[in-house]
């Protein structure tokens, strides 16, 4: 009986189940009825699973060999970045699916509250029949939704990681760019970047110190990566006479205070973020790729040379190289002893840079003497009006003379400390990127910018912007010329420092913009990227500071000087003339 109702019970149970012919014809039935959608269905199906073999079998491929290995750190190389990541594809949707969760809210937020909706409009302006008190409510209504909608904006760029950090960092001070209340918020990016956990860095600090000790440049994960606690305190203090303090946190590394145990020098001991080579990698290969992709539709739909890719390659150049705190305190080193012989004298010192320890620095430590000093965005006015001067000299000397270029000068990277007589000092820190200007480039950056200073545009056009490579040495620029006049002329000379008057000259004229990029062959040099993104963050802290701040009126002092060491005595008498005559065209 008992093999009877088994017996049945199997019999009931494959009754249950459909034949694989039934399960045929049902599905041939579904994709006669629907065939566009059971073709999707399919297709995603397949390319979903080709990509998550693709990337299991690159794993499997390279599971021996760590990221450092494959994407060394005292070289960029744009293509073993691409080599490493473009076969892996799961990790690169994850990611742009991850950017598109993070700012697509943000930008539709944006979009639909202060484009779409009328009301976002009528705040602006007051209406026959509306009265004050109404007006005021909105005004009030639209501060408090651009508040909120910043703070959205600074989550979520902090939440996606260093290269977003970098892009708020320098927005954050670009008062000429954007609003007030959105400048507050993303000024909070550059001190207030989530930190990791101290137990973390305390253990990268051990691992990078174990390493020194052995002669190798980078550490050894089979014999440091499983550190104890009791064993990481032990290595640190057996360099400092503490374990180190956490002072700040960067979107690459935190910094850390301590003192050491042989000198007892106070020391900043920057550490950086674990995972950091893959997170910034990734998102270098994913910006490159968007450069590739606008240089292709640029050369079908314009005359435009493509400069996209070398562009941002220069970028993601001087990104990479920051990973890699060895190049960096180089860096440091090679600018101290050149800015210390050109600004400082005696005890009066006019620019520091700190001293490296190179016995502590390795590729993911970097200890240096510790300042003592304040941000220069947050000094009195009456410092930043002293100092800013001092900052322009500081940084068309690198442009112009050193051919080394630091090109993150941003609030936290600049301070204010004290000489050993008591005057202001400009503190230079952060040297992680950092642009290399060959002589040429040089030569060929002093003449445009006396060119530019003296209002001899033809020259500038014809002759100085084909040397640095913004047009072809073989294009004739007569056509061009009567537009980037006008660009060079009302967009920028003629604004001086009013921001008002800048952004109303160049939306005016962006028609001739557009029509600059889109008709004529017109690239932008690769280490241009860091050179005026340098160039642009201290304008912006020195309108912070000095609303009547004009670059081009700053800039003439150390241009006439350059321009006297450059030229012959008959050039610079003709050059100092036209300077002359301009500077005092725009100081009436």
């Amino acid at each position: 009986r008992t093999q009877s109702t088994t017996s049945s019970y199997r019999t009931t149970i494959m009754m249950s189940i459909p034949s694989s012919r039934a399960i045929a014809r049902s599905t041939l039935g579904i994709v006669r009825r629907r065939p566009f959608s059971s073709l999707t269905a399919a297709s995603t199906v397949t390319a979903v699973g080709y990509a998550n073999y693709v990337e299991w079998r690159t794993n499997q491929q390279q599971s021996a060999s760590s990221i450092e290995t494959i994407i060394p750190r005292d070289l960029y190389d744009g293509d073993s970045i691409a080599r490493y990541w473009e076969h892996r594809p799961v990790t690169i949707a994850k990611r742009l699916l991850n950017i598109v969760y993070e700012l697509g809210p943000v930008a539709g937020e944006y979009f639909y509250s202060f484009q779409l909706r009328p009301w976002a409009i009528k705040t602006i302006r007051i209406a026959d029949n509306e009265d004050n008190e109404q007006v005021d409510v909105d005004l009030e209504h639209k501060r408090q939704m651009e508040i909120d909608l910043s703070r959205k904006l600074r989550a979520a760029l902090t939440t996606l990681g260093p290269i977003f950090i970098k892009v708020g960092q320098q927005l954050s001070i670009r008062p000429d760019l954007i609003s007030p209340t959105v400048l507050f918020e993303l000024q909070r990016l550059c001190d207030a970047v989530p930190p990791f956990d101290d137990k973390i860095a305390m253990k990268v600090l051990a691992q990078e110190l174990a390493s020194t000790r052995a002669g190798s440049d980078t550490y050894d994960n089979n014999n440091t990566n499983n550190l104890n606690e009791d064993e990481v305190n032990r290595i640190v203090t057996s360099e400092f006479e503490e374990v180190p303090r956490l002072v700040a946190s960067a979107s690459l590394g935190q910094v850390y205070k301590a003192t050491t145990k042989k000198s007892k020098q106070q020391v900043a001991i920057k550490i950086q973020r674990p995972d950091i080579l893959e997170t910034v990698t990734l998102d270098l290969f994913l910006l490159l790729s968007y450069g590739k992709a606008v240089d292709k539709l640029c050369s079908i739909f314009t005359n435009q040379m493509p400069y996209h890719e070398a562009f941002l390659n220069g970028f993601a150049h001087g990104a990479f190289m920051e990973l890699n705190y060895r190049a960096e305190a180089a860096n440091q080193t090679y600018f101290r002893e050149e800015l210390h012989s050109r600004f400082n004298s005696g005890k009066k010192k006019k620019v520091v840079v700190p001293l490296v320890h190179e016995q502590f620095t390795t590729n993911r430590v970097l200890v240096s003497e510790w300042i003592e000093g304040i941000p220069l965005a947050q000094a009195p006015q009456q410092q930043i009006q002293q100092l800013i001067p001092i900052g322009v000299e500081l940084f068309l000397c690198q442009l112009l003379d050193i051919g080394k270029f630091h090109s993150d000068p941003h609030p936290g990277n600049l301070y204010v400390t004290k000489s050993e007589d008591g005057t202001p000092t400009l503190c230079l820190l952060d040297f992680g990127l950092v642009a290399d200007v060959d002589e040429t480039a040089r030569n060929a950056m002093t003449r445009a910018i006396v060119n530019l200073l003296q209002g001899d545009y033809d020259t500038l056009i014809s002759h100085d912007a084909k040397h640095l490579g913004f047009l072809p040495h073989d294009m004739d620029v007569t056509e061009l010329k009567p537009v980037l006049k006008t660009i060079l002329k009302e967009g920028l000379l003629e604004a001086g420092s009013n921001l008002h008057d800048r952004k109303r000259n160049l939306m005016a004229i962006s028609n001739e913009l557009n029509e600059v990029f889109f008709t004529y062959p017109f690239s932008v040099p690769p280490f241009f990227a860091l050179v005026t993104r340098g160039l642009g963050l201290l304008e912006g802290i020195a309108l912070k500071g000095d609303p009547s701040f004009d670059i081009f009126q700053a800039s003439f002092p150390y241009a006439k000087r350059r321009a006297m060491d450059m030229f012959s005595v008959k050039d610079y008498t003709k050059i100092s003339r036209g300077m002359l005559a301009r500077h005092r065209t725009e100081t009436m």
